[in-house]
């Protein structure tokens, strides 16, 4: 009990016997024993409804996941119709030269910005 040995109690017993008095101490002590019951219903009771509303939390938490997988599933459906869409525009040999002419156009726009082509502008005085 709060870490009270048996030694401190005594002392704290006899120093209440003495500054209360003899004839106060028994009503002192049922004060004192009502007090702390009525502190631990509060605390069972606020833990209680501390635990009701983590219950509820967690009940939430968990509808809120599987709305999620709801939409990762959505998601990945969605993903596989783009590439059956995308297979059907572009058939397999077609998707390649797209991407060789994507890259071949990237490689012609890095090559004109080296060539000096826009160099030759900054280079040149402002009036």
């Amino acid at each position: 009990m709060f870490g009270i040995g048996l030694p401190e109690f005594i002392l704290i017993m006899a120093l209440a016997l003495i500054v209360v008095g003899p004839d106060k101490l028994p009503g002192l002590a049922k004060t004192v024993a009502k007090q702390i019951l009525e502190l631990k219903k509060a605390a069972n009771s606020l833990k209680d409804s501390l635990q009701d509303e983590l219950a509820e939390e967690k009940e939430s938490l968990k509808e809120l996941t599987s709305g999620f997988e709801d939409v990762d599933v959505s998601l990945a459906h969605l993903t596989n119709a783009k590439r059956k869409v995308e297979a059907d525009i572009y058939p397999p040999q077609a998707a390649k030269n797209v991407g060789e002419s994507a890259q071949q156009t990237e490689e012609a726009a890095a090559v004109s910005d080296l060539s000096g082509d826009n160099v030759e502008e900054e280079a040149a005085p402002k009036p």
